[in-house]
């Protein structure tokens, strides 16, 4: 404002906008077109700071040890941003329980962090239960509340009684895992899988079995399908990271070779026969291109999906108003696992 020490800056916002920001005093100039690398990301995070106009926040943490206007991020909701009533702890409705343990690769040569949700009133005498497999394990029980959301689903009868297995990350592997990694998903065919059908109630039908997961997390259950569509027979993806290449360097898994074709699993499926696996993707409308070359989450999400309904998948599709967020995850999980039902919900029974 002239003739005072307040800058500002007015931007036009979807009315349906959901999302988180931070607010960044003195940032780097970026000039428009520069390509922004990880450098230059590092100097603009170290700035970082939460709205202290904003009482709305999330990763917001008293166990950070950072100052209180740098932990976690603001919420930035606008006035239609579509409600997510699944996300939320309600009154009278019975909550499942979360078993917690760590899980041994043989294959991987690593253990990690599994936690089970059981259904209310779960026996290992009933119906075999439908069975959702997550990545992010953690993250999707405190920042996507998985086990509330399937509470509520379950108890409306919107989905049938499921187990879920949140699956753990192991310290720094998470990005040499979940992007198509051929040995990660034989980890969750032959072990993971055969580990939770020796332990708990859970179906051997494919169609009741939903892999699911955000941005690489998505990309991992995309092609854990693909690779197993006699184990995995739905997909659900947020925001998955369908501009993934293989790197040139194995060893290396955030090399890129430049100017690779961001089209890599779309390749997989337009060569290959089509599988019985039934698809949920979504992307969200700020999912905008990193580096100016149009491989971002919305161009290729876009892309995969007019891949897989021109080979006869059947694929539900959706692009909601925010950005590549669990702030918008949180609540379209619930929109997956609802549409994918279908022939497989409440009202399908399976043999004993």
């Amino acid at each position: 404002m002239k003739g005072t020490d307040v800058w500002f800056r007015t931007m036009r916002l979807d009315h349906r906008l959901r999302m988180t920001y931070l607010l960044t005093p003195n940032a780097p100039a970026v000039p428009p077109g520069t390509k922004i690398d990880d450098e230059l990301l590092s100097q603009v995070a170290v700035r970082s700071q939460r709205d202290p106009l904003n009482p709305k926040a999330t990763w917001d943490s008293p166990k950070n040890p950072d100052l209180p206007s740098h932990r976690g991020s603001s919420v930035l909701e606008m006035p239609d941003a579509p409600p997510q009533p699944w996300a939320t702890k309600r009154a009278g409705v019975p909550a499942g329980e979360i078993v917690k343990q760590d899980l041994s690769s043989a294959l991987l040569k690593n253990t990690r962090p599994i936690f089970v949700y059981l259904p209310p009133g779960y026996s290992k005498n009933a119906q075999p239960y439908h069975l959702l497999v997550v990545f992010d394990g953690d993250t999707y029980i405190d920042i996507v509340p998985t086990p509330t959301t399937l509470d509520n689903l379950i108890s409306e009868k919107r989905i049938a009684p499921t187990v879920a297995v949140m699956v753990g990350n192991v310290n720094g592997m998470r990005a040499t895992e979940l992007p198509c990694n051929a040995i990660f998903a034989e980890f969750l065919n032959s072990e993971l899988i055969p580990w939770l059908r020796q332990n708990y109630n859970v179906t051997r039908n494919p169609q009741r079995v939903t892999i699911a997961g955000s941005s690489y997390g998505g990309l991992a259950a995309t092609c854990a399908a693909y690779r197993h569509p006699e184990t995995f027979g739905n997909v659900l993806s947020q925001s998955g990271s369908y501009w993934w290449i293989p790197p040139p360097e194995h060893a290396k898994p955030n090399s890129f070779a430049p100017k690779a074709e961001a089209n890599y699993v779309a390749q997989l499926f337009i060569n290959s026969p089509k599988l019985p696996v039934r698809f949920y993707l979504d992307a969200g409308s700020q999912e905008w291109d990193r580096d100016v070359d149009g491989s971002s989450i919305l161009v290729t999400n876009r892309h995969l999906r007019d891949v897989l309904r021109a080979k006869g998948y059947e694929v539900f599709y959706q692009e909601f108003q925010g950005a590549h967020d669990y702030q918008s995850w949180r609540g379209t999980i619930a929109d997956g696992l609802i549409l994918l039902a279908g022939k497989s919900g409440p009202h399908f029974r399976e043999p004993r």
